[in-house]
């Protein structure tokens, strides 16, 4: 399908769908709340069912504002379908009967199309939509190219610097495992600029019960020489009170598997870190530090190497199913400046970008712990250009700090996602059967050899 990328036009009028226009599916027409624009609201959606359909005209195909009026007691991901296309997204919590959100930008097709909206978590009601025609699709706003830590090595401000330069201009693309940038290099021809890597198998509790890192570390070090930029996240096994039952009946009556292995996982362990910390002198408190530690070793390996680290350490925070998650944000902000107090300031680490990975702005440990906003993404579509996840971070941080998408299943359609107005700094596939493979082949060279991105070898 072929759009103009810009309408421009004042007297194109909105186009708005009402939920009493639309073709319910296990839901209700309801008229309880008050304020609803209709005949009434659509209710009763679920996380696995409840679905409005709208069918409708458009004399004028092109990019639209795409505006969603609803109610939510809390924040409830959604799932919007747009002529095939995923447009996910999540509502905040709305503080009255009925709010307006800005979903981000969708593609309308001359003629007929086909929108859905429904179910992702469920326990939302829907009012409206609005497709309002956009005006130019400006990048965002150039971001500083100055990092938290005033004692940063050169190799990281250059990094920085690099990110900077770039922000807006083009996206630079990422992948986890070799096996992934292989297969990215035999489809497509280009090689990925980002390498990624993950600390998990050098946590203590872990080593206890045998893994082995499998010098995950010296691959980075072997990848930045070869011209990569190094990523490194920490799946952080917790550092005691592991459950170790592959099948572990949880309070709620859930049966999990919460081996050793899993230890990252809140349904895993009991490790209660807010205690810890309330606790320095505690053998637990010790034990955060002496993991701490640990990881301290591999980052120092890198920093004498000369590799600056996009960082990311205590991620995907506010979904809480990782235990770091698990005792709330002022928690989470607490146990963020601890490790960064000691990788700084104790260690002396200042080869360090760090990247949050952002959701909820509750959760945000502040702009003197933070160099850069990161966000993960597993959309249910591949195609899903995820603008409603980028213009919630870009209310927040906009010309404050670089965006990047520091996992997505599958691989960023940066194309589609940069026609729309999503600027990523950066993307990093996951991997397996979440990785690139995910990805069908001519979608994958159609990407990776655009000029909307940057393979190694180029900028």
């Amino acid at each position: 399908m072929s759009l103009p990328q810009l309408l421009g036009c004042a007297s194109i009028d909105p186009i708005t769908l009402r939920a009493d226009q639309g073709k319910l599916q296990d839901l209700t027409l309801a008229t309880t709340r008050p304020g609803f624009s209709g005949a009434g609201y659509a209710a009763g959606f679920k996380n696995s069912t409840g679905e409005i359909e709208w069918t409708f005209e458009a004399p004028h195909p092109g990019i639209y504002d795409l505006q969603i009026r609803y109610s939510a007691s809390g924040a409830k991901g959604y799932e919007l379908i747009l002529n095939d296309v995923g447009y996910d997204g999540t509502l905040p919590a709305s503080p009255r009967d009925f709010s307006e959100h800005n979903a981000g930008k969708v593609e309308i097709a001359q003629g007929k199309n086909v929108l859905k909206l429904g179910r992702g978590w469920g326990n939302y009601d829907i009012d409206s939509i609005k497709l309002v025609p956009s005006g130019p699709l400006a990048p965002p706003k150039a971001v500083a190219a100055k990092l938290a830590d005033p004692l940063a090595t050169p190799a990281a401000c250059a990094l920085m610097e690099r990110l900077a330069q770039n922000y807006g201009r083009g996206t630079f693309t990422g992948v986890i495992k070799d096996a992934d940038r292989k297969h990215v290099e035999s489809v497509t021809g280009m090689t990925p600029m980002v390498m990624g890597g993950d600390l998990m198998e050098y946590s203590p509790s872990r080593r206890e019960h045998g893994s082995n890192p499998r010098n995950e570390t010296e691959r980075l070090i072997a990848a930045a020489a070869a011209g990569h930029i190094v990523t490194y996240l920490w799946h952080w096994n917790a550092p005691t009170d592991l459950i170790n039952q592959r099948n572990f009946v949880t309070k709620s009556g859930k049966r999990v598997d919460a081996s050793w292995y899993r230890g990252f996982y809140t349904e895993a362990t009991t490790f209660d870190f807010a205690a810890a910390l309330d606790q320095p002198d505690s053998p637990a408190y010790a034990l955060l530090i002496r993991d701490i530690d640990v990881i301290a070793a591999e980052l120092k390996k890198l920093d004498a190497a000369g590799v600056p680290v996009l960082w990311r350490p205590l991620h995907e925070s506010d979904g809480k199913w990782f235990w770091w998650g698990a005792r709330g944000p002022d928690n989470l902000k607490r146990l963020w400046r601890l490790l960064h107090d000691r990788l700084t300031n104790h260690h002396q680490l200042h080869n360090l970008i760090w990247v949050y990975t952002w959701n909820d702005h509750d959760w945000y440990p502040g702009d003197d712990v933070v160099d850069m906003i990161g966000m993960d993404a597993y959309p249910k579509r591949a195609n899903d250009p995820l603008i409603g996840k980028w213009a919630d971070a870009l209310r927040h941080f906009d010309g404050k700090k670089m965006i990047a998408l520091t996992e997505i299943g599958g691989t960023a359609d940066v194309p589609r996602m940069r026609r729309l107005g999503a600027h990523w700094s950066f993307f990093a596939s996951w991997t397996g059967a979440q990785g690139p493979q995910k990805t069908p082949e001519a979608d994958l060279r159609r990407i990776y050899q655009s000029p909307d991105v940057l393979n190694l070898g180029g900028r």
